[in-house]
Formats: C-alpha cells, structure tokens, sequence
C-alpha cells in the first residue's frame, strides 16, 4: 500500500505510527528518492519554490506532481 498524495501519506503515518514512514512512499517514486537523497532543509525549501523543470522532465511528472512528492518526501523524513 503506498500514498499516492501528502494527505494519503498523513492518514498511513497516523494508521501505522510504528512503521517508517518511507514505507508507504512508492520505490520508483520522485518522492522516494527525494527521501533518500534530500535533507529536511532542501525539501522545505523545494517545496516553498517553482517546481525544477529539469527534474519534471528526468522523471515525466508535471510541476503539481514535483510539488506533491516534494511534500511526501518532507512528511516522510519528518516523520
């Protein structure tokens, strides 16, 4: 089962407190390497900008989708 929007993300975090958070972020996911390669710092950031058009274009999302993942991304490494 994995989230597939920030609220999804937030409603399996409070479901399943004791399991990490990434679990539910896809594996092939923007959002999934932005976990495992950005800190908190940069996701806050990121998400409070204009979406990276070259990282919309590398993984084939659109500048919503880029905002979306940012966000799980930053809900997941806050746990």
């Amino acid at each position: 089962m994995f989230a597939t929007t920030a609220d999804e993300l937030r409603e399996m975090i409070r479901q399943h407190p004791g399991q990490s958070p990434s679990t539910f972020l896809r594996d092939d996911s923007f959002a999934a390497w932005c976990y495992d390669n950005r800190d908190r710092r940069w996701l806050k950031a990121a998400f409070n900008r204009d979406a990276d058009p070259d990282d919309c274009r590398r993984w084939g999302i659109s500048s919503a989708e880029w905002k979306a993942n940012v966000e799980m991304a930053w809900l997941a490494v806050s746990g």
